[in-house]
């Protein structure tokens, strides 16, 4: 046995030490204190040693005559081929290729190589053994063999796609014990379909295939996939199964393919088989019958069933009188007392008795009943019906469907229990929840929540502490009643079920005890929900109106009116809303798929415009400040819009980029001059710009330079983020983040120089900060920990704002989370 190599990289032990010697020169430079340089110094050299350890001895346990796979590399060419577009890319053949070189941490370091070297070197100790065993990957040695098997995959895959004849042919770069393997392919001219011939004796089948060819997949002319063959097949199925064909399945539909090599064609023979049916003599021989079209008859429901106790002869049984059909019926069987009203059964259902059976009237049951929140658990059975006939066509074959439901226990309570943070708001906070699933026996669900929580607000005035030295204590009730359909003063008839339908009303009292302040918020809203599309989802308010009461300690009066501040006094004053929203929300995320998706969300409100109408039609008196009042309290006017937009990049092992962009803007107008507190837009924070303190970014380039402590809040919001996660261990992951936004004033404020958008100026006061995240993934929880420095500080004049050559450790901000920021 051979001894291992021990091996260091003279280049890169040059670059360690020139590394050393920045740090130490790029530190003593920084305008910073002493004690900052020292840290500086010390980050800088540690990260020298990083860069240090990605290169150094992860050769350690490499034989002398093996080499450790440092790199896979594909290149394709595509010039005999004569396509420039190809159906795949070279992250599809990466996949294929059987061995892969260790993992990187950030792209460029194997660590957990490292550390299995490091824990094999030396005296072994249980240190080392539990760090090798836990934390270290061994080695991948080259294996020629591998390189053979990845070949082979490549060449049926290629083959797969048409590109019969290519040329794989591979190379091995050796070089101080590493080893790349690079994968030259030269794709041959693709091979296309000529002709598509349907072969089977049911008629019946081939005339509808034939009627929806203009759906197919592939077609004459087309470049030959066996992939989009497979998809046909599927295809054909669900088609076959939403005209009635319930027994037929894709293992029905097979292939042959005939090539001519000269031209590089081909004939593609589609073949339907008939139903083999065990002969009635001789159960050794098979009859060939053609595939049957059913229809339904009779639809059981047991909204109790028990897989325990499965017979039905001891349940009572409802028979839906209102339904109609020359065959069949709706039948709904229960035990004592039928929990939940017939009526919300039968109109979840889309299968109808006497009505042809389809696939996706199928699905659509099983989606509309597993909505309620009632049911835990949800069955759709189909048997053939014997000896049922319709007087009208005896040849006609039916189904009987039962469907079976298990409910979860309608009532329950339950105590939640939180840590919370805001904004530097450290606190705990508690919850008593009641919760009915079925409160008017049609699937309403109702929920009765007491909260409670404590946090200590740093900054008021006022800061002793209330209950321990916790000096801010909030407490507060909410009810919410969500039911499964539209809640409308007219027929619901013409209104699709696939809808998804939902109806919510809410409800809530919310009271602050602050340093500062008392604030009593009430709230009560109505509104509709609904599915349009399999990834789009809406949201439509007309009606949410809160009222905001406040109590502010004499003090706390006194230091806003000197600081004269409108939209800071209409924070801290009494005011209502009645607003109506609207949202739209475009999600493609696939559970248990691992692919790129897409996040879109649009929001639009408006308030007060009913109550402004109102009392000008009524001739309604002002109050002192030129406003009109509900009850005494001037309600708001305003529009308001939003946009989320995200993209997801899925990249490879568990490697992931995102993208987010937000817009929004709100215009106060008639009775109100700004927009009120809970309205407008804030930056900085945990989950937007996390190179600043919870909201305390903006506007525009304003600087505070008598240290207000209010959050800083716009009318105009524009912002932008890209962030890099990684794994580092198990569910350890890490991120590497960059922010880039602000927000603005529509409006010139004497209080706020500065702080009004203008279209000339907004981009040099667009804020930038960096930074590096800890995320501990539990799947159920995330708990996150972001750092993030200013790297452009929109309050510093024009030439000034790069904040990169002073930046201190003490910049650094620290944000903590729970789950991701977006």
């Amino acid at each position: 046995m051979s001894s291992p190599i021990y091996y260091t990289n003279s280049v890169i032990k040059n670059f360690f030490l020139h590394l050393l010697k920045f740090s130490t020169i790029f530190a003593s430079n920084c305008k910073t204190k002493v004690l900052d340089q020292i840290r500086l110094q010390r980050f800088l050299t540690a990260l020298a040693i990083l860069i240090f350890v990605s290169g150094c001895n992860i050769t350690r346990n490499v034989k002398k005559d093996e080499y450790l796979l440092h790199k896979n590399k594909i290149e394709i060419n595509k010039k005999e081929c004569g396509i420039k577009d190809i159906d795949f890319t070279t992250d599809d053949l990466y996949g294929l290729i059987q061995q892969q070189p260790n993992k990187t941490f950030l792209g460029f370091i194997r660590f957990r190589l490292w550390v299995n070297s490091y824990a094999s070197a030396g005296k072994q100790t249980k240190f080392k053994k539990w760090m090798g065993r836990k934390m270290g990957h061994e080695p991948v040695i080259l294996d020629p063999f591998q390189i053979d098997r990845s070949v082979d995959q490549m060449e049926l895959y290629i083959n797969n796609n048409g590109f019969f004849n290519s040329v794989i042919s591979t190379e091995i770069i050796n070089k101080k014990k590493k080893a790349t393997v690079k994968y030259n392919i030269t794709l041959a001219k693709p091979y296309r379909i000529n002709h598509v011939e349907y072969k089977t004796d049911d008629t019946a089948v081939r005339n509808l295939i034939y009627a929806d060819t203009i759906n197919s997949l592939f077609r004459p002319g087309s470049i030959y996939n066996a992939s989009l063959l497979d998809d046909e097949r599927y295809r054909i199925s669900a088609m076959l199964r939403n005209l009635g064909y319930y027994y037929f399945s894709p293992e029905f539909v097979f292939y042959e393919v005939d090539s001519a090599f000269q031209n590089k064609t081909l004939t593609i023979f589609q073949n339907i088989e008939q139903v083999l049916i065990p002969n009635d003599t001789n159960s050794s021989y098979f009859d060939r019958k053609n595939h049957q079209k059913y229809f339904l008859n009779r639809i059981t429901i047991n909204p109790d069933f028990n897989p325990v106790h499965t017979d039905t002869g001891n349940m009572s049984v409802i028979v839906d009188t209102n339904f109609k059909a020359s065959v069949g019926d709706y039948s709904i069987y229960y035990r004592d007392k039928l929990k939940i009203r017939q009526k919300t059964l039968i109109n979840s259902i889309f299968l109808e008795p006497s009505k042809i059976y389809t696939e996706i009237a199928e699905k659509n049951t099983y989606k509309q009943l597993s909505g309620f929140a009632l049911f835990g658990y949800t069955s759709l059975a189909f048997k053939p019906a014997t000896h049922i006939f319709d007087p009208q066509d005896s040849t006609k074959k039916f189904l009987n469907c039962a469907i079976e439901l298990t409910r979860r226990p309608v009532q329950s309570f339950s105590i939640e229990t939180e840590g919370t943070t805001s904004g530097g708001k450290l606190g705990v906070a508690g919850n008593v929840v009641y919760r009915n699933l079925n409160i008017f026996r049609g699937g309403e669900v109702f929920t009765f929540k007491l909260t409670g929580g404590v946090e200590w607000q740093a900054g008021g005035i006022n800061s002793e502490p209330v209950l321990l030295f916790f000096n801010t204590v909030q407490t507060g009730a909410e009810a919410t009643l969500n039911i499964p359909k539209f809640l409308l003063p007219f027929s619901q008839d013409r209104i699709p079920k696939t809808l998804q339908p939902r109806t919510t009303f809410k409800t809530g009292v919310n009271y602050q005890n602050r340093p500062d302040y008392e604030r009593y918020v009430t709230n009560v809203s109505f509104g509709y929900n609904w599915r349009a599309r399999t990834f789009e989802s809406h949201s439509l308010i007309p009606i949410d109106i809160s009222s905001v009461s406040i109590f502010p300690d004499s003090s706390f009066v006194k230091r806003l009116e000197e600081l004269n501040d409108q939209r800071l006094i209409n924070q801290y004053t009494d005011h209502f809303i009645m607003s109506a929203k609207y949202s739209y929300i475009f999600n493609n995320q696939q559970r248990n798929k691992i692919q790129n998706f897409t996040f879109f969300r649009w929001d639009i409100e408006t308030s007060g415009n009913v109550l402004n109408l109102a009392n000008n039609l009524t001739n309604s008196p002002k109050n002192e400040n030129d406003e009109f009042t509900v009850w005494n309290i001037p309600f708001a006017q305003y529009a308001r819009t939003n946009i989320d937009f995200r993209y997801y990049f899925a990249l490879k092992d568990e490697h992931t980029l995102v993208y987010r962009n937000l817009f929004g803007i709100g215009i106060p107008y008639g009775n109100s001059k700004v927009l009120p507190f809970e309205k407008g837009f804030y930056t900085g924070g945990s989950n937007d710009m996390r190179g600043w303190s919870y909201r305390t970014l903006g506007p525009g380039s304003f600087s505070d330079t008598i240290g207000n402590s209010f959050e800083k809040m716009g009318d105009v919001i524009i912002q932008a983020s890209v962030e890099y996660r990684f794994p580092i261990y198990s569910w350890f992951k890490g991120a590497i983040f960059t922010d880039i936004g602000n927000v603005w004033l529509l409006n010139l404020s004497e209080s706020y120089p500065g702080g009004q958008f203008e279209f000339k100026n907004f981009m040099g006061e667009l804020a930038i900060d960096a930074g590096v995240g800890l995320r501990m993934d539990f799947s159920f929880f995330i708990f996150r920990i972001d750092g993030a420095a200013p790297i452009k500080n929109p309050v510093f004049s024009s030439g000034n704002r790069w904040r990169i050559s002073t930046l201190q450790l003490k910049d650094v901000i620290w944000n903590f989370g729970i789950g991701y920021p977006f």
